[in-house]
């Protein structure tokens, strides 16, 4: 009898510690399936938010009502705004400041003067022409082009787009120095187009910049000593106003640094969308 009471007690004993270790594998699954679902949350909240200072970037270039685009505005400048208990940091940049793979007239002089070598800029001239009129149609295309590594991509992503169809003019106002050197040789040109746009303080985005508009283009050039025929020749080189832009919003929320959701998307200012990436570095 008392064998039996004790072989009824181990077996109670045994079915408790099953049961409590099932129950502890149930309370550590709801934890990791709470914990799942809360990142999930904050995810989709995060993604609305960074989407919202996508938004709010296009707003911004529609208030842009003048006939010219230069770093010294409102829309170039980054801006932040709080929403849902969330924080949105937003920026645009124009996509005409960089130099359009696309466009036609491209030459093996402009890639290197971009940062390509020989053989890559050869390279990327050939698997341009197979593609014909369709061109590159997305920027890690360039990593299909032989020669080409993920270095020199590095060197030439900033300063390259593909997104501005066929349109091989760049930005006076906005371009650097070294896509101007991709457009122009001449090196005295270049520092005089940047003193103009720097201004009296030397320092590009403030209130003194000097701007290139259709209206003063071919004055300000003959104030550089440029011959007309030479005027008339960068006139076909560079726009003051730009239809293209890059934005780059990054959502997050205070008491958790770690989750964030960044977007960067190209667009024209009616919010036609030719490029979109999310969780970008």
């Amino acid at each position: 009898m008392k064998d039996e009471k004790a072989s009824i007690l181990i077996f109670v004993m045994w079915v408790l510690i099953i049961l409590s270790l099932f129950s502890i594998a149930i309370s550590r699954n709801s934890a990791s399936d709470i914990k799942l679902a809360r990142h999930e949350s904050i995810d989709i909240k995060l993604s609305y938010l960074a989407k919202a200072g996508v938004v709010k970037a296009i707003i911004d270039l529609n208030e842009d009502k003048n006939n010219y685009d230069s770093l010294n505005e409102g829309w170039n400048k980054e801006k932040e705004f709080k929403l849902g208990g969330g924080s949105v940091i937003y920026s645009s940049h124009d996509e005409s400041a960089r130099f359009n793979l696309n466009g036609p007239g491209l030459s093996k002089k402009h890639l290197i003067t971009l940062g390509l070598d020989n053989g890559t800029s050869q390279g990327l001239l050939d698997y341009k022409a197979k593609k014909e009129e369709k061109g590159f149609e997305f920027m890690e295309e360039l990593f299909l082009i032989e020669g080409m590594t993920r270095d020199m991509y590095s060197k030439i992503k900033d300063y390259v787009t593909i997104y501005r169809g066929a349109n091989p003019r760049i930005n006076i106002n906005t371009s650097d120095e070294n896509t101007l050197r991709a457009v122009i040789e001449n090196d005295s040109i270049i520092n005089k187009i940047i003193g103009f746009r720097v201004g009296d303080d030397n320092k590009i985005g403030t209130i003194d910049d000097g701007v290139f508009t259709e209206d003063n283009f071919s004055l300000v050039f003959e104030n550089f000593g440029t011959a007309p025929d030479v005027i008339l020749r960068h006139k076909f080189l560079f726009d003051v106003k730009s239809e293209f832009f890059r934005i780059l919003a990054e959502a997050s929320f205070p008491e958790d640094k770690n989750e964030t959701k960044r977007i960067m998307a190209v667009v024209d200012r009616l919010g036609k969308i030719y490029c979109w990436k999310e969780g970008i570095d």
